[in-house]
């Protein structure tokens, strides 16, 4: 019997809830086309491109459900645990099972019912008798929003939780209430008001213990802040702080994320000899699969800068690889991203395949739509740069409607410039 190619396999389903899951282990699975790899239409798949054998499908289906099995019943177990506690009057009990849903539709793969279950939950504040009890549920529901990017909810769930820790003067919640509100400006691209967040950041980190972490990430936080707003040599002291603070011996975790800030910086300085060193340190001391897709992206990108697009591409592809087997699924459109401008670099015409495949995910994904802007962002100069100007310009119009929607104003301005040239 033949093999078959994800994408057909995904023309072939219909698109309902329930397949996800079996597709993403399909997706996992599957293997490039052996014949076509070492070919020119080979170094332009993508995975919808790879294959993988119908039987192999049929042994993916038992651990699939058992899977699904656990996390339902724990989605179940959680709600009968809130209808319990409404039934005892005991608001906690309902808040801390509702979290916990949350959290179990999160893992798997659906932001839009961890908001719903965090939203529930949110909804028992008002009946608390100590409303500061719902801190840790305040600041779970801020990190899902963040993770799914809606931006303004994070922030409002951030600082709603820095005033019920200033007002009950918990140290440790308000600490990580204002790093995280910091945070999220970060993310929105607002570095004025990020330093205004670590700084009050700042004061509570003074009252923790001499070894918290939080002290690291700290100074961490503001290296990234100084570097984006090209303060280079401050972005410097900062990173050399963290490092200081971080301890000799540190965790290879710690390790790879303060390697990996050390190469973003000496890239921004336009040292990336230096850089792609710190890069591979951080990809050696890395371990979570996460993190290693992203550093490896990082690297990819100097080493297409300093000319090297096949070595680029080589990195890229085994992010690619790392992101599928791990299901880290998320990172893909990064990956793609690079991949379409190392193809363009080698003068691929049909480099525009890597742009599609990381909106295809995006939306199969339901990934943020700040990835939807970066993604058309990179679509828009490639095709600027082969003199589609008409096209390019439509793609980075939509980048900065939405960069602009979510409040990214640093880089929705970047974005109206390249459509002004």
């Amino acid at each position: 019997m033949k093999s078959l190619s994800v994408e057909e396999i995904r023309r072939l389903l219909p698109d309902v809830e329930e397949l996800r899951p079996l597709l993403e282990e399909v997706a996992a699975a599957a293997r490039p086309d052996v014949e076509r790899r070492w070919t020119a239409s080979g170094e332009l798949g993508t995975v919808g491109e790879r294959r993988v054998r119908p039987e192999q499908v049929d042994g993916f289906i038992p651990e699939v459900l058992e899977r699904v099995r656990k996390r339902t019943a724990a989605l179940y177990g959680s709600t009968a645990e809130a209808v319990h506690a409404l039934a005892a009057d005991d608001p906690q009990g309902a808040l801390d099972a509702l979290v916990a849903g949350a959290e179990t539709q999160a893992s798997m793969g659906n932001p839009g019912g961890a908001e719903a279950f965090i939203e529930a939950a949110l909804r028992q504040i008002d009946a608390l008798p100590d409303r500061s009890s719902a801190l840790p549920a305040l600041l779970s529901g801020a990190r899902l929003a963040r993770a799914a990017g809606r931006w303004e909810t994070a922030e409002r769930r951030y600082l709603k939780a820095l005033t019920l820790a200033r007002n009950a003067d918990d140290v440790q919640q308000a600490a990580t209430a204002a790093v995280g509100a910091g945070n999220v400006a970060v993310d929105r691209g607002l570095w004025e008001l990020a330093r205004s967040r670590y700084d009050e950041a700042e004061a509570w980190i003074g009252r923790l213990e001499p070894e918290a972490p939080e002290r690291w990430h700290l100074e961490l936080n503001r290296s990234i802040v100084a570097r984006e707003e090209d303060r280079l040599l401050e972005a410097e002291g900062h990173w050399e702080r963290a490092k200081e603070l971080a301890g000799r011996e540190m965790e290879d975790a710690v390790r790879a994320i303060l390697s990996n800030a050390r190469g973003q910086i000496l890239h921004a300085r336009g040292l990336d000899e230096d850089a792609e060193v710190a890069f591979r340190h951080a990809l050696d001391a890395a371990r979570h699969p996460d993190a290693r897709v992203t550093i490896a992206v990082n690297l990819a990108e100097v080493l297409l800068e300093r000319g090297r697009a096949l070595e680029a591409g080589e990195v890229a592809r085994e992010a690619e690889e790392l992101a599928l087997t791990a299901r880290v699924i998320p990172r893909l459109p990064e990956v793609y991203r690079i991949l379409g401008r190392v193809a363009a670099a080698r003068k691929h015409a049909d480099a525009f395949v890597f742009f599609e495949r990381a909106l295809d995910v995006i939306r199969e994904e339901r990934l943020p739509d700040v990835d939807r802007a970066r993604t058309l962002e990179a679509y828009g100069r490639y095709d600027k740069d082969r003199s589609e100007v008409r096209t390019g310009r439509a793609r980075l119009r939509e980048a900065a409607q939405i960069l602009g929607r979510l409040g990214c104003r640093g880089a929705q301005n970047r974005v109206q410039a390249l459509i002004n040239e």
